[in-house]
């Protein structure tokens, strides 16, 4: 009789003791899925949507991707919106310069070349910005810089006493099919002008099967017009005090083809805010796209707080109850067996 009871006695703290155990680990389960938020050990319990939520979190992947992809691109957008607001400033000093020196008594001690010779250099500046090592007015050339030297550099393209519209030495052409030693464009192209001229080489994909040019090329015509413009006034200055008339006359075809410069660059400014405008809609479209698939993710695998809050005070009372049970089978006595 002692023995069976005995025996009875030590099953039963072995099966409280289980019990304590499981239900420790149960709770300690608990809790870490409240403190994580998702679903117990990831796919458990979400097993019959496992492949559902793999493809879900590829989705979310490939559109965070294409998202990192489009900042790249509107940060360059960006920087090509102000150097073309900055050049196009330059290019209305320069309309201002023209204007005041156009009276040889004035240019004569107003250094005029000098001043041509800033605008240029801080034209040339401009042109080669720079996005980390990416020169972004190369086109697809963009480790290249699109500039050999400076522009102030370049010798005399129209020579002392040339008669605008009559004897200058080439006619300009913003993209001739060849390039001339020291003519339009003024770059650092050598044979391959196309690649720096075909902004529709440059550009990325921003969603599967859709991808989006962008960019703008230091031969677009308005940088080549405001540069040629310079040079027009800058080599004008070779006839003040010789001829007079002939230098004012070059001064106002500077002028024209400086207002042409100008034109041209406010449409190419339009243009890449386009661009500005459409990369923005993409990446609003990814972002509501991302925001959807988080919610269908987390609906599979995210854990109800409210759920596992009862859960969690559930077991911590069936825990303390066994601790009580527990508790007082130990403080049986021998006597306690034998009776």
């Amino acid at each position: 009789m002692v023995a069976v009871t005995g025996t009875t006695q030590l099953a039963m703290q072995q099966a409280m003791s289980r019990n304590i155990s499981l239900l420790t680990t149960m709770l300690n389960r608990q809790n870490q899925q409240l403190a994580s938020g998702l679903k117990l050990d990831g796919l458990i319990g979400v097993s019959s949507q496992a492949q559902e939520l793999g493809a879900l979190k590829s989705k979310l992947g490939t559109a965070e991707n294409y998202t990192e992809a489009v900042k790249t691109a509107q940060n360059r957008t960006t920087l090509y919106a102000l150097s073309l607001e900055n050049i196009i400033d330059l290019a209305t000093d320069a309309k201002d310069m023209m204007i005041k020196n156009r009276d040889p008594f004035f240019a004569a001690t107003a250094a005029p070349a000098a001043q041509a010779a800033t605008l240029l250099d801080q034209i040339g500046s401009i042109l080669q910005t720079r996005d980390g090592d990416r020169y972004i007015f190369s086109g697809t050339n963009y480790n290249a810089n699109p500039l050999n030297g400076t522009l102030s550099d370049l010798p005399a393209v129209y020579g002392p006493g040339a008669v605008p519209g009559v004897d200058y030495d080439v006619p300009f052409q913003p993209v001739p099919d060849s390039v001339p030693l020291n003519q339009p464009p003024y770059l650092n192209l050598g044979a391959d002008i196309q690649s720096y001229y075909n902004i529709n080489d440059v550009g990325l994909y921003v969603d599967d099967n859709e991808r989006l040019s962008y960019g703008v090329s230091a031969v677009e015509p308005g940088f080549q017009r405001v540069i040629d413009a310079v040079l027009r006034f800058r080599d004008a200055t070779a006839d003040l005090g010789v001829d007079d008339s002939n230098y004012q006359a070059r001064v106002d075809d500077a002028a024209k083809q400086l207002d042409l410069a100008l034109s041209d660059l406010k449409s190419t400014a339009s243009r890449n805010g386009y661009k500005q405008q459409t990369l923005g809609e993409v990446q609003d479209r990814h972002a509501r796209a991302i925001d959807l698939l988080k919610i269908r993710i987390g609906s599979i695998q995210d854990a109800d707080p409210a759920e596992v809050a009862t859960s969690i005070a559930g077991l911590q009372a069936a825990l303390e109850a066994s601790y009580t049970v527990t508790s007082r089978t130990l403080q049986l006595s021998l006597v306690n067996y034998l009776r």
